[in-house]
């Protein structure tokens, strides 16, 4: 039964070729095949040429037919045109990149698997060097990128991620109306965050922001206000709360070290952290017994713990006005308690009030770019960690676009 070449060119799905020949050697399919076309058309007068100077032979890797694989031998046609005899050129084809082995629908496949998994893991399914995979993805993550409309940023997101371990970091500048990475800035100073944004950002990219969620970072701060003119800083309202439980954990530290020293026990307010962090309605039966017979014996950690639990009523308020008369409020309180750690707190939260306050004109904050921060420490750790930069940002944006 003669084999069907036509069945084979929808198989390859390749446009503009004629399957001359098939073979299978040693679990190798070889297709051979050349451009059903007869004419091509001059690059440097536009008219249409027939005259043939020579031909090659290229080789290139398709995709696997059968989990086999598929090697494409491919008639290659030099044309001559009669307005330059001297310099013959080659016929093109829509499937391939110059001076690439593979056809575009192979690399767009590697493209695919490149994003899932790592590039060493890659390199060793297809027995390739990581090096070419890397290539591969980098030239079809720059595509995706590219192609990939960046309208004007209306609200972004601003945070850190630990490069690797010690002190070192990237500033990361999210989209929170699309959830993709605006940018990836090697560094954390307000000098390399000031100058990324001004070289990568378009004058009317940075004039459209209206709001940047940011934690309490005076050098993300000064360069969120010299980069966008028209923008609102806005306080991350989860770091607000983690200060404030910081604040909280030092002044009971402070409190029971105090105690010890007074009393010389350590068993009589030993063991009442968590219980003194929990929101009280979580509180367990003993955790609740404990607790309250210890703030019974020291009317200071009752003080303590009774301003930690007021204070979250802060975070039900939808009001811009009744929330900076709550901020007075609850200021004042903590002025009467005398306790060192909570105003050192308040004047913290006095400090960036402002930015405070601009959360109820905006409604947005820092979690949306947290999560997305997790999704980045983790595409880090697949990679067991990115020397290059331009790599890590590559792979983010792709992932993240």
């Amino acid at each position: 039964m003669p084999l069907d070449f036509n069945f084979i060119e929808n198989l390859i799905g390749l446009q503009d070729i004629k399957v001359i020949f098939v073979n299978v050697n040693n679990g190798i399919v070889e297709i051979h095949a050349e451009s059903k076309t007869h004419s091509v058309s001059c690059p440097k007068c536009n008219k249409t040429t027939y005259k043939v100077h020579d031909y090659r032979i290229q080789l290139y890797e398709h995709l696997p037919i059968c989990d086999k694989t598929t090697i494409l031998h491919l008639k290659i046609r030099r044309y001559i045109c009669e307005c330059d005899f001297n310099h013959p050129f080659d016929e093109a084809f829509s499937f391939i990149r110059k001076y690439q082995p593979h056809t575009i629908p192979f690399e767009e496949f590697i493209f695919k698997l490149t994003c899932k998994n790592t590039i060493k893991n890659v390199a060793e399914l297809l027995g390739f060097s990581d090096n070419k995979v890397q290539r591969i993805f980098n030239h079809y993550a720059k595509i995706k990128i590219d192609t990939k409309e960046m309208g004007p940023f209306i609200f972004l997101g601003i945070d850190d991620i630990a490069k690797s371990k010690g002190h070192v970091y990237y500033t990361v500048i999210y989209n929170h109306e699309t959830g993709d990475v605006a940018a990836l800035i090697d560094g954390r100073t307000k000098e390399s965050v000031v100058k990324y944004i001004t070289k990568n950002f378009t004058k009317e990219q940075r004039e459209s922001v209206l709001a940047v969620s940011l934690d309490m970072s005076k050098t993300y701060a000064a360069a969120v206000l010299e980069c966008f003119p028209n923008a609102a800083l806005v306080t991350d309202r989860f770091h607000i709360s983690q200060a404030f439980h910081v604040a909280v954990d030092k002044a009971r530290k402070h409190i029971q070290n105090k105690i010890r020293k007074e009393d010389g026990d350590k068993k009589k307010v030993f063991g009442i952290r968590w219980a003194f962090l929990k929101n009280h309605e979580d509180l367990k039966a003993e955790e609740e017994k404990l607790l309250e017979q210890v703030c019974s014996e020291y009317p200071m950690l009752r003080t303590c713990y009774e301003l930690k639990e007021e204070f979250r009523t802060f975070f039900h308020i939808t009001n811009i006005d009744e929330a900076s008369v709550y901020i007075d409020y609850f200021t004042a309180l903590v002025a009467e308690s005398e306790i060192p750690e909570l105003q050192s707190f308040c004047k913290t939260l006095n400090n960036w009030r402002e930015y405070i306050l601009n959360y109820y004109y905006f409604f947005i904050s820092n979690g949306p770019t947290e999560g997305r921060n997790h999704k980045l420490k983790n595409i880090k750790r697949r990679g067991y960690g990115y020397r290059n930069i331009d790599n890590f940002r590559l792979r983010i944006c792709s992932e993240c676009a």
